[in-house]
């Protein structure tokens, strides 16, 4: 299991947030769970979300597929960061 973080900008938050929980099924069958959003306080259509994925390369697939893209459209997304994320003991 690998976690990623990822930063998303959007000229609207609200279509953003509407095509990220239309698409929960589609992430789940590319083997990503959805974990918790944090909405940027200085920017507010700027998110920090937290996935968790069973298998990379299996997962960067959802991140490829026309669906994605499609919905990234209509989230109006302008920019987008990952980061892998190490949980610290």
């Amino acid at each position: 299991m690998q976690d990623i973080m990822i930063r998303i900008e959007t000229d609207d938050f609200d279509a953003w947030k509407q095509q990220h929980y239309l698409h929960a099924q589609n992430r789940s069958r590319y083997g990503i769970t959805d974990g918790p959003a944090y909405q940027d306080i200085g920017n507010p259509g700027a998110a920090l979300f937290h996935i968790r994925v069973d298998d990379m390369d299996t997962a960067m697939g959802w991140f490829q597929s026309d669906t994605f893209k499609q919905a990234t459209k209509l989230a109006k997304v302008t920019g987008r960061s990952f980061y892998l994320a190490q949980p610290q003991t």
